[in-house]
């Protein structure tokens, strides 16, 4: 590792030359090997890699049902229209997130409502805000658990009992958190997990909806099928004839069996991963702890979070920079820090569709502004992770007021 108190985009040499990305999949030899046996075998999709995969999850989580799909944005779209949203009904949700946890409400013409978020609770929905958001045309809460770290579901599963609400969970970032003994995903009417490259499960791509709801997973099975009334095995391997019928609208939806098989062997190593993503946390947490110009997010002991990500916060005050410039010098240094997320309600086409201005969430704005997603991912060496904490501290004896 090489230092040097002059920051490298002010001409100083980089702590490292090899560019460290905030997040990246790892895929072993014997995965890859794993994935070839499904590609030399009969089925590369709608075979039965897909069911097998449904099956675990469902016992790693601790759920009745779940079924895969193409993507974590297919899995929302499929929970908002089989719970029955639509034309004329709000959804309460988080400004604070990917684009897909709003997008899903409006494919199915219901209205998403934003609520604040919390600033102590890993930037998660403000309960108090949504319970101030409710109204009489209000049908569900889409929580999301950002960063991997958990909403309070206690308090947001009160609120939706009072007001006879439905919860959807957004679960991309959170799988293997926990909550009160259970598992994030597994608390609302529908939980919705993503297979991104840079999530827990890296399969490519991929998504499960999860539920305790027969009638939500026989809807999936149709809607990620183009509400085909027989599947393809069911024709061919059942000997069913080859007749079927459409019954309800649907897309293709439908996750392979390549994907299906990389997910399943992802699965196996699912809680060595988070213990990593755990470890590599509270390595941070130890190092900003009490810093000046730093906000670590709360530590996993206090929300039991699985860290997709770790977002620290900067104190605007405290530096002699802007947010965005650190970000530019940290990448400079070869640490690939990002941005999560731009406000959803001042994205161009959400602001001019649901009338959203600046102000209207002044907690998510003042995160959206001062946040900073810093590498944490369960490949990282011990000396990648003492590369991000030292590049920060060169940029902070530099920058700092």
């Amino acid at each position: 590792m090489r230092s040097a108190k002059l920051p490298a985009i002010e001409g100083g040499a980089p702590i490292r030359e090899e560019y460290l990305p905030y997040g990246k999949h790892w895929i072993s030899p014997e995965e890859v090997e794993s994935v070839c046996e499904v590609l030399r075998g009969d089925w590369l999709t709608t075979g039965p890699e897909v069911g097998l995969l449904e099956g675990e999850l469902a016992d790693y989580l601790g759920a009745r049902w779940v079924r895969a799909v193409n993507s974590g944005t297919a899995a929302l779209i499929c929970a908002v229209g089989g719970l029955g949203l639509g034309e004329g009904d709000e959804v309460i949700t988080s400004p604070l997130s990917f684009a897909a946890s709003t997008n899903c409400v409006l494919f199915h013409g219901a209205k998403p409502v934003f609520a604040d978020i919390s600033l102590e609770n890993g930037y998660c929905l403000d309960p108090e805000s949504v319970a101030g958001a409710v109204t009489k045309r209000t049908r569900a809460i889409l929580v999301v658990h950002y960063g991997g770290f958990v909403a309070d579901m206690v308090a947001i599963g009160e609120i939706a009992e009072e007001n006879g609400l439905l919860v959807i969970e957004d679960t991309a970032h959170a799988l293997g958190a926990v909550q009160e003994g259970r598992m994030a995903g597994t608390f609302g009417d529908a939980g919705c997990l993503s297979f991104h490259p840079v999530k827990h499960i890296a399969a490519g791509e991929g998504g499960a909806v999860v539920s305790s709801s027969e009638e939500l997973a026989r809807f999936t099975e149709l809607y990620r099928n183009q509400g085909l009334s027989t599947t393809t095995y069911q024709r061919q391997v059942e000997r069913k004839i080859h007749h079927y019928d459409v019954i309800m609208l649907g897309y293709n939806f439908r996750i392979s069996d390549i994907h299906a098989r990389l997910a399943r062997e992802q699965l196996k190593r699912q809680p060595g991963f988070v213990a990593r993503r755990r470890e590599l946390a509270q390595s941070y947490d130890e190092a900003f702890a009490d810093h000046e110009g730093i906000i670590p997010p709360p530590p996993a002991s206090e929300h039991g979070g699985s860290y997709h990500l770790y977002p620290v916060r900067i104190i605007p005050e405290r530096w002699r920079i802007e947010r965005d410039h650190l970000l530019q010098a940290l990448r400079t240094e070869g640490i690939g820090a990002t941005l999560h997320y731009p406000p959803i309600h001042l994205l161009q086409y959400h602001r001019q569709l649901l009338g959203y201005k600046s102000g209207d969430f002044p907690n998510a704005e003042a995160a959206a502004a001062t946040l900073l997603t810093i590498p944490l991912f369960p490949r990282m060496s011990d000396e990648d992770r003492d590369d991000v904490i030292s590049a920060l501290e060169k940029l902070w004896e530099y920058y700092k007021r």
